[in-house]
């Protein structure tokens, strides 16, 4: 039963509900301590006996303590209150990328602002060893001030310190179908390249509305990455922006796909090591030193993340985005 206003937990009074999902709501409350606004994220009581959904609440909270950029959600507190348990979070006043993306495409500029603004955020995960797994326009926050924020880090993977034995999750699907990489699809370990490919799918989505691997059945999209190395690769879709140059109309995942995919069976050589810090730097997907000049630098061989190349630049700061 979702809580009223007024209702305490801890130090915190809840103003009101602001949303609900798969794990619980999400509530806009008072920090009476501090005198300032916060979400707090509640775990639904009837999986707080859940060991799997503990874990994930606890591991996500983990997660974000462990994070410091402006492109990630911050968390304040953790706590549990009359059984119930609970994450303070920093308010966020703007929409989610999904909710945007249903007023239509992005401008090509935009798009490649946002995606510039998660690769940095990516950045700063992966070089805390931490795997996203689950890159999507619901877990991207556009900021009202033109921020973005990456959220939900409920799946993520802690990567194993060197020489650590590697932890494996056999026949375990994790992360959501149609934005999956395809060792994420296999069951394989993921590392970072798999938050890149993601970041792909998303960036060819803010482009056309369409999801480049996306099929009819379950069973079709799932098998759409691993028959890239075929030829049948991500679905054709136009950006909706007629202002992108031609070279930039290119299917994002395309060459990325059919590279790793050769990789993962033993038939290619691996050649998908591109890192987010190198797509948002001089060698990465577009330059962030200026906008609309010729001569940027090529994308990162391997990286299945850019349908914008050479010649579109776009300013490295994120933009403000209303419908």
């Amino acid at each position: 039963m979702p809580l009223e206003a007024g209702a305490r937990l801890g130090s915190y009074t809840v103003v009101g509900l602001v949303g609900t999902g798969g794990m619980g709501e999400v509530y806009r409350a008072r920090d009476e301590r501090l005198a300032r606004d916060v979400a707090i994220k509640v775990l639904a009581p009837a999986l707080a006996g859940e060991h799997k959904e503990l874990a994930r609440f606890e591991r996500e909270a983990r997660t974000l303590a462990a994070l410091a950029h402006p492109n990630i959600l911050n968390i304040f507190d953790v706590g549990e209150h009359d059984g119930t348990r609970y994450a303070v979070m920093e308010l966020l006043q703007g929409e989610t990328l999904r909710e945007r993306l249903v007023r239509g495409a992005l401008p090509w500029r935009t798009a490649v602002a946002i995606a510039m603004a998660v690769a940095k955020g990516l950045a700063a995960t992966h070089a805390k060893g931490i795997i996203h797994r689950d890159i999507k326009p619901e877990n991207v926050f556009l900021l009202a001030d033109g921020g973005v924020k990456v959220l939900d880090f409920g799946l993520a993977r802690q990567e194993p310190a060197p020489g650590a034995e590697p932890h494996h999750e056999p026949e375990t699907l994790i992360g959501t179908v149609v934005y999956m990489a395809p060792e994420q699809i296999m069951g394989l370990p993921a590392d970072a390249r798999t938050d890149i490919f993601g970041l792909g799918v998303l960036l060819h989505e803010m482009l056309t509305c369409d999801r480049p691997f996306g099929r009819l059945t379950v069973g079709e999209t799932m098998g759409a990455p691993a028959r890239a190395p075929s030829g049948e690769g991500p679905r054709r879709a136009r950006p909706r922006d007629p202002a992108l140059p031609r070279e930039g109309a290119r299917p994002a995942p395309s060459i990325g796909a059919r590279r790793r995919v050769r990789a993962l069976r033993g038939d290619g050589v691996a050649e998908g090591n591109a890192r987010p810090a190198e797509l948002v730097g001089s060698g990465g997907m577009v330059s962030g030193r200026g906008g609309g000049r010729r001569g940027a630098d090529r994308p990162h061989r391997g990286a299945p993340v850019s349908p914008v190349r050479r010649r579109n630049r776009a300013p490295a700061s994120c933009v403000v985005v209303r419908g």
